[in-house]
């Protein structure tokens, strides 16, 4: 479908959406993942290790076609992913707690300016620039 729509793939903007998505689907995959960690196990996988691959390989996919990805392969990307599974579960015990909801709201509000700011540590790093070699070169033929 964006093959057909290569307006939507050649700018600034393409780029920086195209992270934001990839982000968007990678964290909140790694958040839940971590947390059903009990049925990964279960399954006989290393929840972290599983949820990688998947990242790694998911990555190489939207290369084809997106016009930049995160760079998954960064040293800092999974050291980054796994401060925010550790931050989240934080979070999780936190609302386990018998205390006043104030107090667990005040508890949880330094973990989240963590997670926030990991996040856009990893949004900022520069990413991948690829895109779909085929469209290029179509592009290239209509502009003749």
């Amino acid at each position: 479908m964006l093959k057909a729509r290569p307006e939507f793939l050649n700018d600034w903007k393409a780029k920086l959406w195209a992270r934001f998505f990839c982000l968007s689907v990678y964290i909140t995959m790694y958040l839940n993942d971590h947390q059903r960690d009990e049925f990964y196990s279960s399954l006989g996988l290393n929840t972290t290790q599983f949820n990688q691959h998947v990242i790694l390989e998911t990555n190489k996919s939207t290369e084809r076609i997106f016009p930049a990805v995160p760079d998954v392969n960064h040293p800092e990307f999974f050291k980054k992913m796994d401060l925010l599974v550790k931050y989240n579960g934080q979070i999780a015990a936190i609302g386990k707690m018998d205390i006043p909801e104030p107090l667990k709201v005040v508890m949880r509000l330094p973990l989240i300016e963590r997670m926030v700011a990991e996040i856009f540590q990893i949004f900022i790093m520069k990413p991948i620039d690829c895109g779909s070699y085929d469209l290029e070169a179509q592009q290239a033929q209509l502009s003749y």
